[in-house]
C-alpha cells in the first residue's frame, strides 16, 4: 500500500517477528501491541526461528524483526543473512531489550550492509516503536538515534571498526579469498589487504608464529569479538 499526500510514503502492512519458541522473548507482547495500535490494519506474525525462512517467504512481510533476547546472536545473524539472500530488498531489524556492546551492534548491522536497523528497548510504547519502524521503512532519519540505530554510512558508527572493515573481516572470517572479497566489496585486492591489516591492528590480533597463521588469528579474534565479547576490552 502507498499513502496518499504531497509526498507518498509506503505503509506497513505486515511485520514478522522471529524468535526461538523454546526461549521466547518479547515477540508475542510486541505483536499484540502492534495489532492494538494499528487498529487491525497491520498484520503481525511471530515466527519460530527454526522455520524462519519458509514462513517469511510465505508471509512476505514489509519488515522482519529478529528477537535477540530470544535467539543467539550468531543464529539471528545467520537467519538474517539467509533471508536477505532470498529477499534482497527485505528490511530487517534486530530487536534487543538487553544491553549489547556497540561492537556487536555494528558488526551485525554491517554484515547486512543496508536496509537493516537495531531496535533498542522494544518494551516501550508500541505506538512509538511503530512510528520509528515506519520512518526507517521509508528511509527517513529516525527521531532518536539511540532508539533505532541505522546502518547507513560510516558517520553512524563510533566504535572500533567501520562498516567497511566489518564487512571485509566478516567475509574473510567466512573463508573468502582476497579476490572474492574485493569482488564482493567492489574494491581492489590491495585495498582488501590494507583493510584486513588495519582492522587486525585495531583488534590487537596476535601476530603469526611458527604454529599459527595471521589470517586465521584475525578471523578467530573477529568472530570471538563479534559474537561472544560483552565489553570492548578484548
Amino acid at each position: 500500500m502507498v499513502a496518499t499526500g504531497k509526498t507518498a510514503q509506503a505503509v506497513l502492512d505486515r511485520i514478522a517477528i522471529i524468535e526461538n519458541s523454546f526461549h521466547p522473548g518479547m515477540g508475542l507482547f510486541i505483536a499484540r501491541g502492534f495489532d492494538e495500535e494499528s487498529n487491525q490494519t497491520l498484520k503481525t506474525l511471530v515466527i519460530d526461528s527454526e522455520i524462519a525462512l519458509e514462513k517469511t517467504l510465505t508471509f512476505r512481510p514489509d519488515v522482519v524483526i529478529l528477537d535477540l533476547d530470544s535467539m543467539r546472536r550468531v543464529d539471528a545473524l545467520n537467519t538474517a543473512l539467509e533471508i536477505r539472500r532470498n529477499l534482497p530488498s527485505q528490511v530487517i531489524i534486530f530487536m534487543a531489550g538487553k544491553a549489547n556492546p556497540i561492537f556487536v551492534r555494528e558488526g551485525m548491522l554491517s554484515a547486512l550492509w543496508d536496509r537493516v536497523f537495531w531496535l533498542n528497548e522494544p518494551s516501550r510504547n508500541p505506538s512509538v516503536v511503530l512510528s520509528e519502524i515506519l520512518r526507517a521503512y521509508n528511509g527517513l532519519q529516525q527521531i532518536r538515534p539511540s532508539f533505532l540505530e541505522a546502518a547507513i554510512d560510516e558517520t553512524n558508527f563510533a566504535g572500533l571498526l567501520s562498516p567497511h572493515q566489518h564487512r571485509v573481516m566478516r567475509l574473510m572470517a567466512l573463508g573468502g579469498s582476497n579476490s572474492e572479497i574485493a569482488h564482493e566489496c567492489k574494491v581492489t585486492e590491495k585495498a582488501v589487504e590494507r583493510t584486513i591489516s588495519t582492522a587486525s591492528k585495531l583488534l590487537e590480533v596476535t601476530p603469526a608464529s611458527s604454529t599459527t597463521n595471521h589470517r586465521v588469528n584475525a578471523a578467530n579474534k573477529y568472530l570471538r569479538a563479534l559474537f561472544y565479547s560483552e565489553t570492548l576490552e578484548m
